[in-house]
């Protein structure tokens, strides 16, 4: 009998099939932790567009909120520095009464953008909240919170409307003030016109002088 090696008793040579389940295995886990990598990748590239996004609708929301602080500023001064006075019952009334109400709903429309936003950032705990929850609330809100900023500058471009309509008016009214006073002015002028005329047209009357006022001369 031949004498045979004792490594290739010990080690068997591997058989194709054995050597293939091997790579096959190997480019598995390479697989595997490549996509591993490139999902965390898209996470946190995802992670920082919600973050801008969420940053980007907070600059609005304060940007909306402040116009309503303005415009509400302004209307509260207009009555303060003139309390008593009263307009017309004609155009400028209407539209001041929806100047106000228009008022109101940015005020609402504001409180809810407010607190839509806290629900997505959780408040004053933003900082803490993990990514994966900020993401999750932003893209269970962020549909419905863009057509509400949508609904919010709309209200904005209405309000500016009622205050061009407003203006055009006050205008009309005062012209028409104005238009009554000349009537009336011309009225007058024609009236002291017409007593002048009559006075150089009128005869003179020599009033003979009076003993007492004889006495003066």
């Amino acid at each position: 009998h031949p004498i045979q090696d004792p490594i290739s008793v010990v080690m068997p040579q591997d058989s194709p099939l054995s050597i293939a389940a091997s790579l096959t295995g190997i480019l598995t886990f390479v697989f595997a932790l490549t996509a591993g990598f490139y999902a965390r990748a898209i996470s946190l590239r995802s992670a920082i567009d919600t973050q801008a996004e969420v940053s980007s609708l907070l600059e609005k929301i304060d940007f909306l909120e402040t116009e309503t602080d303005m415009l509400n500023n302004a209307h509260l001064a207009s009555q303060i520095r003139h309390p008593h006075r009263t307009y017309g019952t004609g155009d400028f009334k209407y539209f001041q009464a929806l100047y106000t109400k228009s008022l109101l709903r940015m005020r609402a429309m504001d409180r809810e953008l407010r607190r839509a936003a806290a629900h997505v950032t959780g408040g004053n705990s933003y900082d803490k909240m993990s990514r994966v929850k900020t993401a999750a609330n932003w893209m269970a809100s962020r549909n419905q919170m863009h057509k509400n900023i949508k609904e919010r500058k709309a209200e904005s471009r209405r309000i500016f409307q009622i205050q061009l309509a407003m203006l055009s008016a006050k205008i009309d009214e005062l012209s028409y003030h104005q238009n009554h006073h000349n009537a009336s002015c011309n009225v007058v002028l024609e009236g002291i016109s017409s007593l002048n005329r009559y006075y150089q047209q009128s005869p003179r009357v020599d009033f003979p002088y009076t003993s007492c006022c004889a006495d003066y001369q």
